[in-house]
């Protein structure tokens, strides 16, 4: 008789052992997830986007890893780089990056791209939109339009740009929920030298 109440009370508190586990491992997952939008800027998103059930789905961690890479950078500034495609001149702007992820052990790599397009007509420029491409599979970039206007009190060929785009993420680990991270875009080009520099940064860390 010893030996089998023995047997039950052992039971019993693996029993508790094992939902006092898998709580506190929720609680830290809860935790993790609301530090990193507070961290970062995150937020909720809308499944009425276009494409919803493309966004690649990944853990709070892999989120972490890729905006925390972004963080770091935000204060770099680049410089542009020029080419044409035949049709258009293109100002060429690049961030090349690595998220730290418990998948990659050497980082796991990703890039953002903008062209800017214009064309030079007789001393003008004229504007012909922006191409915004990326490379991941730990997220959705989508863009909006550029805001491109003369520097105030410049040469005349100097233009400041800025837009605001978004990455998208489906965690996993908060049930798939859908959360968006506001990036900011700018720069400034001088059409003249043929010269400029930009930045990705996140909105949060902008100013």
């Amino acid at each position: 008789m010893k030996t089998i109440y023995s047997f039950i009370v052992i039971a019993i508190v693996l029993g508790f052992t094992s939902c006092s586990t898998a709580e506190n491992e929720t609680i830290e997952e809860n935790s993790l997830f609301e530090s990193v939008k507070s961290t970062y800027g995150v937020e909720n998103a809308s499944y009425n986007v276009a494409d919803a059930g493309n966004i690649p789905a990944v853990s709070t961690e892999e989120m972490r890893g890729v905006l925390e890479a972004l963080r770091q950078n935000s204060k770099t500034m680049h410089d542009c780089t020029l080419t044409t495609d035949g049709k258009y001149e293109k100002v060429i702007m690049t961030g090349n990056y690595k998220a730290d992820t418990r998948s990659a052990a050497a980082g796991e790599g990703f890039v953002l791209n903008v062209a800017l397009k214009f064309s030079n007509e007789k001393d003008q420029v004229y504007y012909w939109g922006t191409d915004y491409s990326y490379s991941s599979d730990l997220f959705d970039w989508r863009a909006q339009g550029m805001s491109l206007a003369p520097v105030v009190g410049g040469d005349g060929y100097t233009y400041g740009f800025e837009s605001q785009s978004y990455l998208y993420f489906k965690i996993i680990d908060e049930g798939g929920l859908l959360v968006k991270v506001p990036i900011v875009f700018k720069g400034d080009y001088n059409f003249r030298n043929q010269a400029g520099t930009y930045s990705f940064q996140l909105l949060k860390y902008s100013k």
